[in-house]
């Protein structure tokens, strides 16, 4: 489970809650998603990117980073506010490098 940096314990406690109370995410998968969209914003062929280029039907395990990028979207709006202003911190100076 890839840590989640540059958020307070907190937070780390809030995305542990939503990770276990909702449906559509697992424990670690905001670490993970955050680190699939880290690791694709620093390939300097980001921009080439095609949507055929993953290979199967699991992202994660192929690592679509679109669907990673929406996954924390999700993250950001079910955590309380707080927490959420301080993801969506760290996943907004992310986008801004893309």
């Amino acid at each position: 489970m890839p840590p989640v940096h540059g958020v307070s314990m907190r937070t780390l406690y809030e995305i542990v809650r939503i990770e276990e109370t909702r449906n559509y995410l697992w424990i670690g998968a905001v670490g993970e998603s955050l680190a699939l969209w880290r690791t694709f914003i620093g390939r300097p062929d980001r921009r080439l990117w095609q949507d055929d280029e993953s290979g199967c039907t699991e992202w994660l395990c192929c690592g679509d980073p679109f669907r990673a990028r929406d996954m924390l979207e999700g993250a950001v709006l079910a955590l309380p506010r707080r927490a959420a202003r301080e993801l969506r911190a760290v996943v907004l100076a992310l986008d801004d490098r893309y």
